[in-house]
């Protein structure tokens, strides 16, 4: 049974971190109708809120819709997770709150590609309008304070944490107190979008205060089907919600805010991407877009492990008394380690053939974690080291013509020498901070890979292994000008009339770092586009 029709002027699918951003700036006019649509529920978990409770939101099916990839032959044929939020504020409910915003050059190289209009210099002043930055030290001229995201220091930082950055600085590393300022480069502690110790998720900085507005519609449960079209024009789309089928009708602009994984997928179900296989699926091809669901791209991490001599981690802390004792603090006073994101501190390397620039991001967190970021329940610490810019690049494809399938995601992890060798230099420069100075003084045996484990073949196996994801993908629907760009610079999907992509799906090649303060950015500038502000 399918309900009536309802009209709106814009329709914004999916309520992640770009979504809630539009959301907002759509509906701050009062006679544009605005209707936002999440497949997942309301962002009701107190885990959510409490930053230590990460580990209760991913891999829970209530908040997380559980992606993994098909088995990588790069990777030991292991099938990887792909955690991506689910519900009210997406993904910015179950990352680990690091704001990084990339490198100048980032934006700079998505403009030389065609992209005018994102280089660093254009999308600076929407990082600036988002924030509401408190931290005590900050570069002058990059951050806003007035804005709906919250950008703060920790109340509470493992003393691990500060020898991590101190034992880089001794290695070589320059201390960078703001990682978004003047340069990336260095050592330093993570800002985090936190907002007195709760997470300040895109539904909370954003979604929330403005629930209130007559013109703005927010539906939970609403699994997107088809997008609605009329020839090469998108007039609104249907969605499963309680069992029934509802179709809205968009006057204005219909935008895909749903991610690299659902707004190509959402696109393909609907006839909008490759025809041959489109056609496989017995799917009705609307539009041959070749480039949907090609260019996928994340950031591939490996973990390097030490024990400590002494018991002085964070080992255990989310279980038995130790979780009640951190809990209790956390409620009473909101300080401990309950405020902890995990990946307090971090640093950016330049690899020898980077020409200077930052490949390398570490984040450091003061336990051990082994598979799928769990804790191994033995005193130690974990160094991540990730490829920044990676070369290999992945397919996300249907399936099934069911809506209700996931998608078939296979990244092609470490089919390029390049990368392979930047993951090697990742867990040298890890292994070098790790035996120097103030932290090698804590530190005892190497528990992963292992102290003889030296020779090439050996550490390529160790990563193909054990390295996973950082959880950014990315680039599916990528911006551009040549024949396989998804959309335009004014995020329109081409060949389409009425139909706007917005997230990180359009990212041309990933940023050098964590994804959502860009896809914060990405949802402010394309608020601007739909508007005829930018």
């Amino acid at each position: 049974m399918t309900a009536p029709a309802h009209a709106f002027d814009y329709i914004v699918i999916g309520a992640g971190s770009a979504g809630c951003v539009m959301a907002n700036r759509l509906s701050a006019d009062p006679a544009a109708r605005v209707l936002l649509l999440e497949a997942g529920g309301p962002d009701k978990s107190p885990f959510i809120h409490m930053p230590a409770g990460i580990n209760r939101v991913k891999d829970n099916p209530r908040t997380d819709w559980i992606h993994q990839t098909t088995p990588q032959d790069g990777l030991a044929d292991r099938v990887i997770p792909i955690p991506r939020g689910k519900g009210l504020g997406g993904s910015s409910n179950i990352n680990a709150m690091v704001y990084i915003r990339g490198q100048r050059q980032d934006y700079d190289d998505w403009a030389a590609e065609g992209c005018d209009g994102w280089g660093y210099d254009d999308v600076l002043p929407y990082f600036i309008r988002s924030e509401d930055n408190r931290c005590a030290q900050k570069d002058a001229g990059f951050h806003g304070t007035d804005g709906p995201l919250t950008v703060s220091d920790r109340p509470y930082t493992h003393p691990l944490s500060d020898i991590f950055v101190e034992a880089a600085v001794e290695a070589g590393l320059p201390y960078n107190a703001d990682f978004n300022g003047h340069h990336q480069e260095g050592a330093g502690r993570y800002a985090v979008t936190q907002r007195d110790a709760r997470r300040c998720s895109a539904a909370v900085a954003y979604l929330r205060p403005v629930m209130g507005r007559g013109n703005l519609t927010v539906e939970t449960g609403a699994h997107i089907t088809a997008l609605e079209m009329q020839g090469d024009r998108v007039t609104g789309v249907t969605y499963r919600q309680n069992g029934r089928m509802i179709t809205a009708s968009a006057a204005g602009e219909v935008i895909l805010a749903a991610g690299a994984i659902s707004s190509p997928h959402i696109l393909m179900l609907s006839g909008i991407g490759p025809a041959d296989d489109l056609h496989t699926m017995g799917i009705r091809v609307h539009h041959d877009l070749p480039g949907v669901g090609q260019n996928l791209q994340d950031h591939l991490n490996l973990s390097l492990l030490h024990r400590t001599k002494d018991p002085v981690t964070l080992a255990g802390i989310g279980k038995g008394a130790k979780a009640i004792g951190a809990l209790a603090q956390y409620l009473w006073n909101r300080t401990g380690p309950g405020t902890t994101n995990g990946a307090e501190s971090g640093a950016f390397w330049a690899s020898p053939a980077s020409n200077g620039r930052p490949d390398i991001q570490m984040h450091f967190i003061p336990m051990m974690l082994g598979e799928n970021m769990q804790d191994v329940g033995i005193h130690g610490i974990t160094i991540h080291a990730c490829n920044l810019r990676p070369a290999d690049r992945g397919t996300l494809t249907l399936q099934s013509a069911d809506p209700f399938a996931a998608p078939l995601i296979d990244n092609r992890f470490l089919h390029s020498d390049r990368d392979m060798e930047k993951m090697r230099h990742g867990l040298d420069c890890a292994r070098e901070i790790a035996a120097t100075g103030p932290l090698a003084r804590i530190l005892s045996d190497e528990f992963a890979p292992g102290a003889d484990a030296r020779g090439a073949a050996e550490l390529d196996a160790f990563i193909r292994r054990t390295a996973e994801t950082e959880y950014h993908p990315s680039g599916t629907c990528k911006m551009g000008v040549d024949d396989m760009a998804v959309v335009g610079p004014d995020l329109k999907v081409r060949g389409m009339a009425n139909l706007r992509v917005a997230d990180a799906s359009v990212m041309p090649s990933l940023v050098s770092g964590n994804t959502n303060a860009p896809c914060i950015m990405i949802g402010e500038k394309a608020a601007d586009l739909i508007l005829g502000a930018a």
